[in-house]
């Protein structure tokens, strides 16, 4: 079968799922395994290691439909893919051309980075507040102590990459990136995760107890892990954006469904005949649809930049815009979609009022709406501080 027909069998899968990891608050193992059995873990690998290459515009367009039949499964996909897009570059780390090996011959998945909001601090406040992670050199590696929040998959991964604060690097930020892995003596799982919200991620919070790292483990340079990773940023708001328009389509695929099905309660015309429903959904296709293109727009141009080889401040922006737009978009599909349906949307264990508890976390995502608008003024003004957070 070629890749259309896996993913449309993926989908599939994952839509008859996903009410069952709802409803038992439980781990999608299943869809995982089905991900690995259809080799679709290793789409956004580089060739070189038995990937596929997948670009920004390739990556959402197939996250978009994936989250149409399980959210919560392709939210930590999604983790998966843009962590191995952005690391992917990286081709003299011979650490990484292991783990990337393992993922692709044993099937297992890596987790993303904690977001350290360096570009938003408050007046005096130094970057090691901004991060949760300790690092400290020892002879032979490093120690880690800390807690990284919200691991979305931490009951699969089996690497998790981390920023931390090492101090004494003689770096603006001293942020250093490592690798840690589930098996590493120190690194624990907390059961933290207890949202209405993607139930399925079980993001629980890994807590880094004097974890001790190999040196051979470091990703970049010491103090410069920001920058060295600086793709990972425009990654993760793709495919993050991505998941949640693949819920906006999966609020309209449904909702087309049930107008040509259901009949208003007082005069019995299908709803699909009722100019009210008709305008709530024409204005759900719209919205829909230059969402889409704004996905597509910042999609396109982050791959022609990738291939040049630097990411322009006006990309910076748009993934900003697209961020915002995409999730907040998302959010009223969903509701105009019950407002059509009705009462029916809020029973438990129906479509919509699953989809409505999912995309609720859209806007929650790093960074979060009032800071993503900050930085985006602050971006477009120029007034961007590691000093003072209000300029």
């Amino acid at each position: 079968m070629d890749n259309a027909q896996v993913l449309a069998g993926l989908k599939e899968h994952f839509f008859e799922k996903a009410p069952h990891y709802d409803l038992k608050f439980s781990f999608p193992h299943e869809n995982f395994s089905e991900i690995v059995k259809s080799n679709f873990h290793t789409l956004t690998l580089p060739e070189t290691y038995g990937g596929k290459n997948y670009g920004f515009e390739r990556t959402s367009s197939l996250l978009v439909e994936l989250a149409s039949g399980c959210a919560a499964t392709t939210l930590c996909l999604a983790m998966h893919y843009y962590t191995l897009a952005g690391l992917g570059r990286m081709m003299d780390n011979e650490m990484l051309s292991k783990v990337f090996e393992d993922i692709y011959e044993r099937g297992e998945f890596i987790s993303s980075f904690n977001q350290p909001n360096v570009m938003l601090q408050k007046a005096r406040e130094s970057p090691k507040d901004l991060v949760k992670i300790k690092i400290e050199k020892v002879e032979g590696g490093y120690v880690i102590d800390g807690i990284k929040m919200f691991v979305s998959g931490s009951e699969r991964f089996k690497y998790l990459p981390v920023y931390g604060i090492q101090e004494n690097t003689q770096t603006k930020l001293g942020i250093t990136a490592l690798m840690v892995t589930k098996d590493d003596t120190g690194a624990v799982i907390e059961n933290a995760w207890n949202s209405s919200s993607m139930k399925g991620t079980m993001s629980h919070h890994v807590r880094l107890k004097s974890v001790f790292v190999p040196k051979d483990r470091l990703i970049g340079r010491e103090g410069y892990a920001i920058e060295d990773t600086n793709e990972l940023t425009y990654w993760s708001r793709l495919t993050i954006s991505s998941v949640y328009h693949g819920i906006a389509k999966a609020a309209i695929d449904y909702i087309t469904r049930i107008m040509k099905q259901k009949r208003d309660a007082y005069s019995q015309t299908p709803l699909a005949f009722l100019p009210g429903p008709q305008f709530t959904l024409a204005d759900m296709l719209i919205k829909f649809e230059t969402a889409s293109s704004q996905l597509l727009t910042f999609a396109r141009q982050a791959d022609h930049e990738r291939k040049q080889g630097r990411f322009s401040d006006d990309l910076f922006q748009k993934s900003l815009i697209t961020k915002y737009y995409i999730t907040n978009t998302a959010n009223e599909i969903v509701w105009m979609a019950m407002q059509i349906e009705g009462m029916n949307s809020l029973n438990q264990g129906q479509l919509l009022e699953r989809l409505y508890r999912d995309v609720r976390a859209a806007t929650f995502h790093q960074p979060s709406d009032d800071l993503l608008k900050e930085l985006l003024a602050k971006k477009a003004l120029g007034v961007i501080t590691l000093k003072n957070r209000w300029a």
